[in-house]
């Protein structure tokens, strides 16, 4: 069966150096774009900032990993040391002292990672986030290519794509019953805010392709 697949890009405002957690961001994302299981592919479309996947519960993880990077790679601008151990000036510096050494944690980070998705929710650790790391000193402007791939819902017409494992499809159920009799009954018992209820896991479309699959099973 083939997959689906968006690219959309979100937009992140930083406050300068440190890390911007980005799971609810990221999860809104594959929530609008209906994706039920599949991978999301990130790339950070900067070369002064990066991404990273750490602790989620103890701050002081995130100000050791700032420490550790401000020892290895100063932002004064003074460089790297030459052969007679003295440091010598970036020769790109267009920007500030901070300019070349954010390009070179960047290049010490990474730019783009995959990460799964399992029921319209990023599969992560108990104690994992998704960080964007700002190493520019002052605030700035960053976006992130999202591209989705995989089972996805389409919202707009209330279908989605169902996994082959045996079970029937949306088209197919609707073909075994009456057309405006499900739609009665789905909407009798549609909850609008069940979604949100439950945690926020599902849908409002996965809810009602299960209703469909209730109604249209002949067992019930």
């Amino acid at each position: 069966m083939a997959l689906d697949q968006r690219l959309t890009q979100l937009s992140i405002n930083t406050r300068g150096p440190g890390f911007i957690r980005l799971n609810e961001q990221l999860n809104q994302c594959v929530h609008d774009s209906g994706l039920c299981t599949g991978v999301v592919h990130l790339t950070c479309l900067h070369t002064s900032c990066s991404l990273t996947i750490n602790e989620n519960a103890d701050p002081r993880v995130l100000e050791d990993l700032s420490a550790w990077m401000n020892a290895m790679v100063p932002q004064d601008g003074a460089g790297p040391s030459g052969p007679d151990g003295r440091r010598r000036r970036y020769l790109h510096d267009d920007e500030g002292d901070d300019d070349m050494p954010a390009h070179i944690r960047t290049a010490l980070t990474t730019q783009t990672m995959s990460l799964s998705v399992d029921k319209g929710r990023l599969l992560l650790g108990t104690w994992q986030a998704v960080y964007l790391w700002e190493h520019r000193s002052s605030p700035h402007h960053r976006r992130l290519a999202c591209h989705l791939i995989g089972d996805l819902s389409d919202a707009s017409t209330g279908q989605s794509r169902l996994a082959a494992s045996g079970r029937s499809t949306t088209a197919a159920l609707l073909n075994r019953r009456n057309g405006a009799r499900l739609n009665d009954v789905v909407k009798a018992r549609h909850i609008p805010e069940a979604w949100a209820e439950d945690g926020g896991v599902g849908t409002d479309i996965d809810l009602l392709v299960d209703r469909l699959h209730e109604i249209s099973d002949p067992s019930q």
